[in-house]
């Protein structure tokens, strides 16, 4: 693992989004559609938090210099991260062998922050999510489910390590999909369908249960399990399995005031 903190600048480019959205499938408009993007409380497009997450494993790993295996993840969106902004992501190592993970923009503030965990894949959460019975929100219901399913090929990979900049060797043979690509399709359906475009993502965490194989068929689940109408906050659970097994599971938080209701 890491010996001491490390500091990578990089900035991000609207290019970079699009192909985001391309290989993850989520087109938010928040994340691709500047006119949409106008109108919200970004004033323009912002990075996919799958994305930033994304890039943060391939800065790990390119500090790591060999085989790193994220066993699981908590992500913390802040802030939002917009393009053409000199940004520094800060990788620092826990006194648990964890990864403690930031991205800070250019006027100090933080946007994204985590804790990345690595080792063997973990067991399985509670197979079925706590729902809190709350008033509905913008057509939204607790117990309300929606789903997306995805075909990942080795060009998919390919083109996601070349995005990223991913060195990590477990994925060197474009043989395994990579956490962030995997996520990607629950950012698609939390951005689509379930709260809907104009979704923003404020938290998730997300467990790794097995690794998954190219070519592989994705499907991920969200339900929503809590809604905060004075907030326009909504709780969901996640779920990613592939090839009909469960690969991930977790929980996210995501704010609904730009979805239309």
């Amino acid at each position: 693992m890491l010996d001491g903190t490390s500091q990578v600048a990089t900035v991000f480019t609207q290019r970079q989004f699009d192909e985001y959205a391309r290989l993850s499938g989520d087109d938010n408009p928040i994340h691709v559609d500047a006119a949409f993007a106008a109108g919200t409380r970004f004033g323009r497009t912002v990075a996919h938090g799958m994305f930033l997450f994304s890039v943060l494993q391939a800065a790990i790993a390119r500090e790591i210099g060999g085989p790193i295996r994220l066993s699981s993840q908590e992500l913390l969106f802040t802030a939002p991260t917009f393009t053409g902004d000199p940004l520094l992501l800060t990788l620092d190592p826990t006194a648990h062998g964890d990864i403690a993970i930031e991205i800070t923009d250019s006027t100090g503030t933080v946007t994204t922050s985590g804790v990345s965990r690595f080792g063997p894949p973990q067991g399985p959460d509670r197979a079925d999510p706590e729902l809190i019975d709350s008033d509905p929100y913008k057509g939204l219901m607790v117990g309300t489910s929606a789903s997306r399913t995805r075909e990942f090929l080795t060009r998919d990979v390919a083109d996601f390590l070349t995005l990223t900049r991913d060195p990590n060797p477990l994925f060197a043979d474009h043989q395994e999909v990579p956490p962030g690509l995997l996520a990607g399709v629950t950012s698609w359906v939390l951005g689509v369908d379930l709260p809907g475009r104009g979704t923003n993502w404020l938290k998730q965490r997300f467990t790794y249960h097995r690794p998954v194989p190219v070519p592989a068929e994705v499907t991920s689940t969200v339900t929503i399990t809590r809604i905060r109408p004075e907030k326009g906050l909504v709780n969901l659970a996640t779920r990613i399995t592939a090839d009909d097994k469960l690969a991930v599971s977790g929980e996210a938080l995501v704010l609904a005031v730009d979805v239309a209701g």
